[in-house]
């Protein structure tokens, strides 16, 4: 359990980092072709909209595996011992029926039917920004299931618990 969640933190991670270095690389380049070349990229702001889908689609993965999105934790404060597991829990489980229903269910209705349309700037389906929703769904569920086995078996989830 612990590998795969390694696993998928690594991945997250390297993938996000080398989408915000390619968003830096665009942005200069449409900054250099702007102001220096006087002629500026046509594609660059399509590209860079595209990225940040993907970025923050990985983001909000990552952030929902380490327990680290935003939360009301007024009852949570107040309560131990196995009721406050049960509520974490029940936090992760509503957490897995929203990603499985509007990430992954809904991001493949939209993902089917957007297939045919094309990017116009960057001449790619546009199904290919929205199948950024069931990859993030289907790794928030990945969390989610983890998140549960470990607040049952009482282990630290790291980035979170050590808080």
């Amino acid at each position: 359990m612990n590998m795969i969640r390694a696993l998928l933190d690594r991945s997250l991670q390297v993938f996000c980092c080398i989408l915000f270095v390619c968003m830096v690389g665009v942005a200069s380049w449409q900054v250099i072709t702007r102001y220096i070349l006087n002629s500026p990229s046509t594609m660059s702001e399509a590209l860079l909209r595209f990225l940040l889908i993907w970025l923050s689609m990985m983001a909000i993965a990552y952030v929902s595996g380490k327990r680290g999105h935003v939360s009301l934790t007024l009852l949570g404060d107040h309560l131990t011992g196995s009721i406050k597991k049960l509520l974490d829990i029940s936090i992760e489980a509503i957490f897995i029926v929203f990603a499985l229903s509007v990430f992954i269910y809904g991001g493949i209705q939209a993902t089917a039917n957007t297939m045919s349309q094309t990017y116009p700037m960057l001449q790619i389906p546009k199904a290919f920004i929205y199948v950024s929703l069931p990859v993030a769904g289907t790794i928030i569920t990945i969390y989610c299931i983890l998140n549960c086995i470990s607040l049952y078996r009482n282990i630290a989830i790291k980035g979170v618990d050590e808080q």
